[in-house]
């Protein structure tokens, strides 16, 4: 016969093991871990004053649109051009001071090239 002591163990260590597989299955919303999910983007705007201009690029799905009567919402397809420059980047006090004025005229930064002895290449870009 079997002890209260080592039922009463053995049932607290099911329960453990059924909470723990229970918590661990609640986050997993794909088939497989690592798989992506679907993302989904919801624009809130209460106001006319809250309106956000939203482009989709290169969607593979169609998008569903949920609006009230009184909404108005225009979709338009395309893609993105980007225009790109080479900003050389002198060594010295202040190499940030460049980057700040491309980046008022609208340039972003995206990435360095190999740097050289006369100091490094930024490669910027804006749309077009």
């Amino acid at each position: 016969m079997i002890s209260p002591r080592i039922a009463t163990l053995a049932l607290v260590f099911a329960a453990c093991i059924a909470g723990a597989a229970a918590l661990g299955a609640r986050g997993q919303s794909t088939a497989r871990p690592g798989e992506p999910t679907q993302a989904h983007v919801w624009v809130d705007n209460r106001t006319q004053a809250e309106a956000v201009p939203v482009t989709v690029q290169n969607w593979p799905a169609p998008v569903n649109v949920h609006l009230d009567a009184s909404s108005v919402v225009q979709a338009v397809a395309g893609r993105q051009k980007w225009e790109y420059r080479l900003m050389p980047l002198a060594s010295g006090p202040d190499p940030a001071r460049g980057l700040t004025a491309a980046g008022d005229e609208g340039w972003e930064a995206v990435g360095v090239l190999q740097p050289s002895a006369a100091g490094a290449t930024v490669l910027l870009k804006r749309p077009r």
